[in-house]
């Protein structure tokens, strides 16, 4: 069962937070009132982040420079530091 967010429309309120989670199988209904304080609510608008996109291709100089440890890999599965 998919977690589903619901808010009040009235508003915050002392008992949800102004924000319920609920259970919810794909067959049945969304709720009509909070089960928490009774108020009518509402299914929260779902927030997806956006993809991070890397403009630069990383150099093995600017690695080193932010402190990270730079591997190159030799025949047969081995690393050795650069």
């Amino acid at each position: 069962m998919p977690l589903q967010r619901f808010r009040p429309i009235s508003g915050r309120c002392k008992l949800c937070r102004g924000e319920v989670e609920l259970h919810l199988a794909s067959t049945v209904s969304a709720p009509k009132e909070c089960p928490k304080c009774g108020q009518e609510i509402e299914p929260c608008p779902s927030s997806i982040a956006p993809e991070a996109k890397i403009n630069v291709k990383p150099s093995v100089s600017n690695a080193k420079a932010a402190g990270f440890k730079v591997l190159k890999r030799l025949d047969g599965g081995e690393y050795e530091s650069q």
